[in-house]
C-alpha cells in the first residue's frame, strides 16, 4: 500500500510542478504555522497515547525536525468514528462486526510510535515514567468506574450462575488480560452461559494496554541502541516490519483454523498496531497529496472503514487479511491529512457533533456493552430491537458524557497541573482494591458451590433423582433442588479436574491422544475404555462407581466435542486425526469393551446413529473389541440452569415433551450393518417419562442444554447397572 501511495504522490507532484521543499509547490501559499508548545510540555505528550481523547488538546499536529509541519486534525475523528462504529454495530448490527476495533488498534500504534520517534529526533528524553503515568490517568479512572458499576449490575440483574465467571472477567479487565481470559474460559468447550459477559468488550482495551506496556520499553531500547545515528530509523523500521509481517502471517494461519481464538489473540492483533507504527515511521518521509487527491482518497478511506462492517464477516475474517480493508482506510485518511479542505473527509470529521462524539468515544465504548447486557437481562430478551437499541445508546451517551465531564477531564486536569503527585499510584491502587474484592467474592462463591455439591451426595435420601422415574421412588417435599441452578453448570464429572480430556479446539496440538489414570480396580484383568466426547464422559462418575463395585479397570481416552468416529468429512481436522490415533491406541490396549455414546438426539428432529461412528465400531470389532453404546441424553432449546433461574416458581416451563427429542425406540435397533458384538444400553427412561423435566427427584438434571449434571448421573447408577447386566453380561463374568 505504501508503494502505491508514493507513486500517486509522485504523479500528483508532477502535476503541480516543481517544488522548493517537500510538499510546497512553487508559488503556492505557505502552510499555516503550528504554534510551539510551552516549555516543559512537549507537544508530543499532547498526542493521545490511548483511545481516551484529551479534551484540552484541540490541535493534533505532528512534526519531525527534518520535515515541514504536518497537521493530523483527523486523528481524533478517526478514532471516534472507529469506536462509534463498534458501538452501533453492537446495538444494531444483528451480529455483524465492524472494522472499528481494527482501526482503533492501528491508530493506537501510529500515535504512540510517532510520539516516541518525534521525541527521539528532537533530542528529548523519552521519559517513559511520565508516559506510563499519563496512560494510567487516561485509561484507569473511567474504566474502574464502569467495572465497579458492572459489579453492582451483575449482582442486581444477572443470573447467579454467571457471577463467578463474570468476576473472573472483571478482574481480567482491570488487569488488562481480558482477551486471554476469554480464550481460556469463554471459548472452552461448553463455556458457561449463553449470556455474553458484560465486560467482554474490554478485550480490545486489554490488547491495547498490553501494547502500551511493552512497546515503549522495546522501542526505547532500540532507539537507545541506535542513538542519533542516521540508520536508527531504518533499524526501527526493519524490526517493526519483521514483527508485523510475522504477526500477519500468524493471524492469517490461525484465522483459517480457529477464528474465534484468532479474534482475541494479542499476537494476531499485533500486526494492526505494527502497521500503525510503520506508518508513523514513514509519515515524515512522504510528500503531501494535492487537495483533489486528499479529498478523493480521504473519502475512500472513510468508505473503506464504514463499509467493512457491511461487506465482510468480521467475526470470522478479522484479524486476517480482510482486516487490511479498514486498516487501509484509516491509513488513507492519515496520509491525506493536512490543512483543512472544503470538501474533504477532514471537514466532516471536524464538525461539532462528530468532535463531541469523538470526545466521549472512550467512555461511550466502556458503558454501552454493560448497559446492553443489563437491558437484555431485565427485559428477558435474546436480542435488542431498534427501539431498545436506541434506548441503550441514549443511556450510554448520557453516562459517557457524565463520565467524561466529571471523571476523565477533572482527573487529567489535576494530573497535568500537579504532575509530580502520585495520582497514578492511587489509580493503580484502586484497580488493585477492586481486583482483591472481586477475587475474594468469586472465591467465596466457588467455596459455597463446592460445599453445596458435597451436601447433595451426603444427603441422598432427599435427592432420589432418576430413581423417581426408574424405581418408583417418591420425591420428598419441601426440599430445595440441588445442585442449585446457580452452580449446576459447574457440576462436572471428577475426571475433568485431572486435565486429561483433550480440548476440542482444531489445531494439531489438540490431536494428541491423552490417557487418564485408571479408575476402579487398576489391577483388574477386565478393562473398559470410555471414549466418545462429552456425551460419553458425562457418564464417568456413574461408570467409576460401577467399576469400583465390580472390580473393572476403567480407562478414559477422550476429546471434547469429538465422537468416536471415522468420519473423514468432519470439519474439525484435529478430531479426525485424534480419532485415528485414539482407535489405534485402544486397539493396542485390547480392552474387553469400549463404552461410548451410540445415538445423537436433536431438538424436533429424528434421533439417529451417525454413520462414521458405525465405521469406528466396525474397526474395533475387527480387532476383537466389543462396543457398548449408551443412548444419548435429551436436548433442550435453552440452557436449563438459566431457564430455572428465570422460572424458579414454575420449573416445568423449562421441560419439553419426550417425543421432541427421543424416537419411539432407539434407532440403533433398526440400523443395518452394525457389528455383531455391538450392544446398547437404553437409559432414556432415566431422563424422561412422557416429558423430560429439568428437575427430577429434587435433583437438577442438566448443567446446560444437553449435558446432565454429575449429581444426576449418580442417581442413574442402578438403571445403568441393570441395563449393562441385561445387554453386556460379559462384564459381570
Amino acid at each position: 500500500m505504501l508503494s502505491i501511495v508514493t507513486n500517486i504522490r509522485a504523479w500528483s507532484s508532477r502535476r503541480r510542478g516543481p517544488t522548493l521543499s517537500r510538499g510546497r509547490p512553487v508559488g503556492g501559499p505557505p502552510r499555516p504555522a503550528v504554534s510551539v508548545p510551552p516549555a516543559g510540555r512537549a507537544h508530543s505528550d499532547q498526542l493521545l497515547d490511548s483511545i481516551a481523547p484529551d479534551s484540552k488538546t484541540e490541535d493534533h499536529t505532528t512534526q519531525m525536525s527534518n520535515t515541514a509541519h504536518r497537521r493530523i486534525d483527523e486523528i481524533e475523528g478517526i478514532r471516534g468514528l472507529a469506536l462509534i462504529l463498534v458501538v452501533l454495530f453492537h446495538l444494531f448490527g444483528r451480529g455483524r462486526v465492524s472494522g472499528g476495533v481494527d482501526v482503533f488498534l492501528f491508530v493506537s500504534g501510529f500515535l504512540l510510535t510517532l510520539a516516541m520517534l518525534r521525541s527521539h529526533v528532537s533530542g528529548r528524553p523519552q521519559n517513559l515514567r511520565r508516559r506510563y503515568e499519563r496512560m494510567v490517568m487516561r485509561l484507569t479512572p473511567p474504566a474502574l468506574l464502569v467495572l465497579t458499576a458492572t459489579v453492582v449490575m451483575t449482582l442486581a440483574v444477572l443470573p447467579a450462575s454467571t457471577w463467578t465467571q463474570t468476576g473472573h472477567e472483571i478482574v481480567a479487565s482491570a488487569l488488562y488480560y481480558e482477551n486471554w481470559e476469554l480464550i481460556s474460559s469463554q471459548l472452552a468447550y461448553g463455556a458457561a452461559g449463553p449470556s455474553t459477559s458484560p465486560v467482554q468488550h474490554f478485550w480490545s482495551l486489554s490488547v491495547q494496554g498490553q501494547f502500551f506496556l511493552v512497546w515503549p520499553l522495546l522501542l526505547a531500547l532500540v532507539l537507545r541502541v541506535g542513538g542519533r545515528r542516521s540508520w536508527t530509523t531504518h533499524l526501527v523500521a526493519g524490526i517493526v516490519l519483521l514483527m508485523t509481517v510475522a504477526s500477519f502471517i500468524y493471524a492469517w494461519s490461525l484465522n483459517a483454523s480457529e477464528p474465534a481464538v484468532a479474534y482475541f489473540d494479542s499476537f494476531t492483533r499485533f500486526w494492526e498496531l505494527g502497521a500503525g507504527a510503520l506508518l508513523a515511521i514513514a509519515f515524515s518521509h512522504v510528500n503531501r497529496f494535492s487537495t483533489a487527491w486528499r479529498v478523493a482518497l480521504g473519502w475512500t478511506g472513510a468508505a473503506l472503514i464504514i463499509a467493512s462492517g457491511f461487506v465482510l464477516d468480521g467475526a470470522q475474517q478479522f484479524p486476517g487479511p480482510a482486516a487490511l480493508i479498514p486498516v487501509a482506510g484509516a491509513a488513507l485518511i492519515i496520509v491525506c491529512s493536512g490543512s483543512p479542505t472544503r470538501l474533504g473527509v477532514d471537514r466532516a470529521l471536524a464538525t461539532p457533533p462528530v468532535r463531541w462524539l469523538a470526545r466521549i468515544s472512550y467512555p461511550l465504548y466502556l458503558w454501552h456493552w454493560p448497559i446492553l447486557i443489563a437491558y437484555l437481562a431485565v427485559r428477558g430478551y435474546d436480542g435488542v430491537g431498534i427501539l431498545g437499541g436506541a434506548f441503550v445508546l441514549a443511556a450510554a451517551i448520557l453516562l459517557a458524557w457524565l463520565t467524561q465531564r466529571f471523571v476523565s477531564e477533572p482527573v487529567l486536569e489535576v494530573a497535568n497541573r500537579r504532575p509530580r503527585k502520585r495520582y497514578p499510584i492511587l489509580a493503580l491502587g484502586a484497580a488493585a482494591t477492586l481486583t482483591l474484592i472481586v477475587t475474594t467474592g468469586a472465591a467465596a462463591v466457588q467455596q459455597s458451590q463446592s460445599e453445596t455439591l458435597t451436601a447433595v451426595s451426603e444427603t441422598g435420601s432427599d435427592y432420589p433423582g432418576a430413581l423417581v422415574l426408574t424405581d418408583g421412588a417418591s420425591t420428598p417435599e419441601k426440599v430445595d433442588p440441588a445442585p442449585d441452578a446457580s452452580i449446576a453448570f459447574d457440576d462436572l464429572p471428577e475426571v475433568y479436574q485431572e486435565k486429561c480430556i483433550q480440548n476440542y479446539r482444531d489445531t494439531a496440538e489438540f490431536a494428541i491422544v491423552k490417557t487418564c489414570a485408571p479408575r476402579g480396580d487398576a489391577d483388574s484383568p477386565l478393562e473398559i475404555v470410555m471414549a466418545g466426547g462429552s456425551h460419553t464422559q458425562q457418564w464417568a462418575d456413574a461408570m467409576t462407581t460401577l467399576a469400583e463395585r465390580h472390580h473393572w479397570r476403567l480407562t478414559i481416552i477422550d476429546k471434547d466435542g469429538c465422537r468416536l468416529s471415522l468420519d473423514e468429512k468432519n470439519p474439525n481436522a484435529s478430531c479426525v486425526a485424534w480419532n485415528k490415533a485414539a482407535i489405534d491406541e485402544i486397539i493396542r490396549l485390547q480392552p474387553d469393551a469400549v463404552f461410548t455414546v451410540s445415538t445423537k438426539t436433536y431438538l424436533d428432529q429424528a434421533e439417529l446413529v451417525i454413520a462414521g461412528q458405525v465405521e469406528a465400531w466396525k474397526a474395533l470389532d475387527h480387532a476383537g473389541i466389543r462396543v457398548v453404546g449408551v443412548r444419548d441424553t435429551p436436548r433442550f432449546p435453552w440452557r436449563i440452569p438459566e431457564c430455572l433461574e428465570q422460572h424458579a416458581a414454575a420449573p416445568a416451563e423449562c421441560g419439553l415433551e419426550r417425543s421432541r427429542v427421543y424416537a419411539a425406540e432407539s434407532p440403533s435397533r433398526s440400523m443395518p450393518d452394525l457389528p455383531e458384538s455391538f450392544v446398547e444400553v437404553d437409559v432414556a427412561d432415566g431422563f424422561c417419562s412422557s416429558r423430560c423435566e429439568p428437575i427430577v427427584g429434587n435433583v437438577t438434571a442438566y448443567r446446560d442444554d444437553d449435558h446432565m449434571t454429575a449429581s444426576y448421573s449418580t442417581t442413574l447408577v442402578p438403571l445403568l447397572e441393570r441395563e449393562l447386566e441385561k445387554s453386556a453380561d460379559f462384564l459381570f463374568g
